[in-house]
């Protein structure tokens, strides 16, 4: 029964990366930036070099006091990468950042989490509205943003914690496939 579930396992896979083969094939480049997988995972120094087209720095995973970044976005939010609007209301971005701390703070984490979805045709009630010089384009609202310390025990303490309800967004986007 065992060896039928691993072969079963086996061929699903083999399935699904012929079936997505942008996920089979994605590649991170130098800064961390994936076109493919429209995701970035690395320093925000260096995503700040990549879009001004700076060379980056090597990155130590490990470091004190820098300030590491993931971000995920939608193919609508495309476009924001060569600083145009999205092609679409309901695209989306998500980012989450961390740092470990050093001095009085040594072995404690800080952590933020934030989602931005665009709506410029109707506000979103109760999001956080982004102005055009935090986005650089106009119609944008944070509906997700949380900060939070790990202390080195793993104790973890909420600073902030906004989350929008997504029926919500559903309803001012007036698209009821809205996913994210």
């Amino acid at each position: 029964m065992k060896v039928q579930q691993r072969s079963l396992f086996l061929v699903l896979l083999l399935i699904m990366l012929f079936s997505f083969p942008s996920v089979a094939s994605a590649k991170t480049d130098e800064y961390g930036y994936n076109p493919q997988a429209r995701s970035f995972k690395g320093t925000l120094d260096n995503w700040e070099a990549f879009m001004r087209g700076a060379p980056p720095t090597p990155v130590d995973w490990k470091a004190k006091d820098v300030i590491f970044i993931e971000r995920k976005w939608d193919k609508r939010f495309d476009p924001m990468i060569q600083g145009e609007p999205p092609t679409a209301p309901g695209a989306w971005q998500k980012a989450k950042l961390w740092e470990y701390l050093s001095g009085d703070k040594l072995g404690w984490t800080w952590h933020q989490a934030l989602e931005v979805v665009y709506s410029p045709n109707r506000p979103i009630p109760g999001a956080i509205v982004l102005t055009p010089q935090e986005m650089g384009i106009e119609g944008f609202y944070c509906v997700v943003m949380e900060e939070w310390l790990v202390d080195p025990h793993g104790k973890k303490t909420i600073v902030e914690d906004f989350n929008l309800k997504h029926n919500i967004i559903k309803r001012a986007l007036h698209w009821k496939g809205w996913k994210h």
